[in-house]
């Protein structure tokens, strides 16, 4: 969801990100200000964190709001690292450089689910406190998948699709393969028209670099507990399999089903679900 559209939809408080800044800078705060502990979002696959704004208004007023977004949306992927260890390294780095110290609230969409865990990891491991580690409809890539060679037409497909889905939900998507040059046509008519063609090629290019990092992940083991939102109507990975895919690199898990499909957990109704069950759990913090 563009973020000029998120916020017509969910009216952020003052002094929330401007969009008509640069949206696309690697930390994006989307609500300054307030007492309560930051909550820090991870972008998704295609490396944008707008769709978090949909949090906004069910979140405690007093709680500042902040997503990272891959800095390969304004510097193009190749200085991008090359794994997902060496991604939450630099993501670390750029967490403490807003937020030296802890307590950490973190949560992480899709890729940035797999992201969060090993920030969390990392930050634990220099002492810092994660308050919470929460992942929205992400999983570790199982075994069949870990580690196999990408088909790059089919990957760029696939993107062009979720591109489509997430920002153009009325749309039927064409059968067959889809063009880029079309495709970016459709998306700026609803809310893209501020970003330029090379912009636009990123998101996609970011995309396919994130799902090779994550072909090539295995998550280092996580003790604490991660608070999983689980969409459940795909047909895969079906919730039984991401459950599965947490417990074995958690201490602990709590499961949350969305009665959703994977692109829509950030839209209205999903996100009203996701900051309700993170406010009880938070408990005014």
């Amino acid at each position: 969801i563009p973020l000029r559209s998120a916020r017509q939809r969910t009216g952020p408080a003052a002094g929330s990100a401007d969009p008509s800044g640069n949206s696309l800078e690697p930390v994006l705060t989307l609500r300054a200000g307030g007492d309560r502990t930051p909550l820090v979002c991870v972008h998704p696959g295609l490396g944008l964190g707008w769709s978090f704004a949909n949090l906004l208004p069910h979140l405690d007023p007093g709680r500042p709001v902040h997503t990272l977004q891959s800095p390969g949306l304004l510097t193009g992927v190749d200085r991008l690292p090359p794994s997902m260890g060496g991604m939450a390294d630099l993501y670390v780095a750029r967490l403490r450089a807003l937020l030296p110290h802890g307590p950490y609230l973190l949560l992480g969409r899709s890729f940035g689910g797999g992201l969060a865990h090993e920030m969390a990891v990392r930050l634990r491991r220099a002492g810092e406190e994660v308050r919470m580690l929460a992942v929205v409809d992400a999983m570790p890539m199982p075994d069949t998948i870990l580690g196999t060679p990408l088909d790059p037409v089919a990957v760029e497909d696939e993107l062009l699709r979720i591109l489509l889905q997430s920002h153009v939900p009325d749309l039927p998507v064409p059968p067959g393969p889809l063009d880029r040059a079309r495709v970016f046509a459709t998306v700026r008519r609803s809310g893209f028209d501020a970003l330029t063609d090379p912009q636009l090629h990123a998101l996609v290019d970011v995309g396919t670099h994130h799902t090779r990092v994550v072909r090539h992940w295995s998550p280092t083991p996580y003790e604490g507990r991660v608070t999983l939102f689980s969409a459940t109507r795909d047909t895969w990975p079906t919730p039984a399999e991401k459950t599965a895919a947490w417990r074995r690199v958690a201490a602990a898990l709590d499961v949350h089903d969305l009665a959703c499909g994977h692109s829509d957990v950030l839209t209205p109704g999903p996100a009203a679900e996701i900051a309700a069950v993170l406010e009880t759990a938070l408990r005014g913090d």
